[in-house]
């Protein structure tokens, strides 16, 4: 990693994404919850009084006891307390706003989801496209011959899967952008490594064994994901894959273990053939123990990747292939810090040992990996290039040795 570190991203600067976040998108995200869920009052109390101190009432520790991340949001609040909203580091602010609306629905208790029903409505109103790329799926098992090819392609329906963002684009107002077909999908591409990825994962002088995939959101996202997963198992480029899912709700959208559970059961039990094949195959996976769902807390926290603790470490470690799927992973991996937008990605995150590919749509005022000149000519054609949604990239870097982190 490049040896000093840029300032954090903060919500101070004005007309930035993080303030409009911080300032607004908040409060509309608390009022789903609220409007979507039939909680009881005194807990409909609660996000009221979340909503309305956000941002100009200061940060306090949290009223959760006997929640098991307790002690760990007493250290990551600490340097914190007492500041408002818009000036702590964004990559805070939102982890933290995510952690109080856990706090104020009792989930540790009640273990009811807040975000469940657009989490449903990312499938329900997705059907035709699942559909269609289940029998996408379907076609590429037929064919054992193109291995390469069809890695490449699931790869990028992974990437652009992550335009289903349910905290940007509720599922009952799809106004998101679409680039699923093989035309927009280079178009759009502001870095492109995949033929790096797809070399690596096809070397004929070493079987890779493990693929770790940091996921994002469920919904659509999930499903292409899951459908990468079929890919590498039906072409034979993984003995086993590993779900990473975040330990409670969070960002709206983001994948908790019964995620993908209640997602494969979706699969199964939809009429289309090719769907419910998905879904059995997915399944079977997961019997055989091929296919691993794993959460830990460290993905709901408000840190930098490099300060992985020494359970995931040793965990990611054990990969041959580590992904990370979507912007706030992409935040994480970066620290959410203000990087200059040319420095190279593999130079940002040389602090892992295994070998990383990054699948991002962007959707924050952060990038790294580009061309100064690539930069000038994008934000003539869209100046919201980075925050709207409509552009990709696909980043690679080797990794360090498998000796553990540094």
């Amino acid at each position: 990693m490049a040896e000093k570190h840029p300032p954090p991203i903060f919500g101070t600067e004005a007309g930035s994404w993080a303030q409009l976040t911080i300032s607004d998108r908040y409060s509309n995200i608390v009022n789903r919850v609220i409007d979507e869920n039939d909680f009881p009052p005194d807990i409909v109390e609660k996000l009221v009084k979340l909503r309305d101190e956000i941002p100009e009432q200061p940060i306090r520790y949290l009223r959760d006891p006997g929640a098991p991340d307790i002690k760990d949001w007493e250290t990551y609040i600490k340097p914190m307390e007492g500041k408002d909203w818009m000036i702590v580091p964004w990559l805070f602010s939102e982890h933290y706003m995510y952690r109080r609306i856990m706090e104020a629905v009792d989930y540790f208790n009640l273990r009811q989801d807040p975000f469940r029903y657009q989490k449903q409505q990312g499938l329900n109103k997705n059907r035709e496209d699942i559909q269609s790329f289940a029998s996408v799926l379907m076609s590429w098992t037929k064919d054992r011959s193109n291995a390469q090819q069809y890695i490449r392609k699931a790869i990028y329906y992974s990437l652009w899967g992550n335009q289903a963002d349910l905290s940007l684009w509720p599922a009952d107002k799809p106004k998101k952008p679409n680039h699923l077909s093989q035309q927009n999908r280079k178009e759009y591409l502001l870095a492109d490594d995949t033929n790096r990825i797809v070399k690596l994962l096809s070397q004929s002088d070493r079987k890779i064994g493990r693929v770790d995939i940091m996921l994002d959101n469920a919904g659509f996202e999930l499903v292409c994901d899951l459908g990468l997963v079929d890919t590498l198992f039906t072409h034979q480029q993984a003995g086993e894959v590993l779900l990473h899912t975040k330990a409670h709700p969070t960002y709206v959208s983001d994948v908790i273990g019964t995620d993908v559970d209640q997602t494969i059961g979706f699969l199964k039990n939809t009429e289309a053939d090719e769907t419910c094949q998905l879904g059995n195959r997915l399944e079977e996976y997961i019997k055989e123990k091929k296919l691993k769902v794993k959460s830990h807390f460290f993905w709901n926290s408000p840190l930098p990747m490099w300060n992985l603790p020494t359970d995931l470490q040793e965990q990611l470690s054990g990969a041959d292939l580590l992904i990370s799927k979507g912007d706030a992973n992409y935040r994480r991996l970066l620290g959410d810090l203000q990087w200059d937008f040319t420095i190279p990605f593999h130079q940002v995150v040389d602090y892992l040992p295994v070998p990383l590919a990054a699948l991002r749509t962007l959707k924050a005022e952060l990038a790294v990996g580009l061309d100064l000149d690539q930069v000038r000519e994008v934000y003539n054609q869209d100046p919201n290039w980075l925050t709207d949604g409509k552009w990709g990239v696909v980043h690679f870097a080797p990794g360090l040795k498998k000796s553990g982190l540094v």
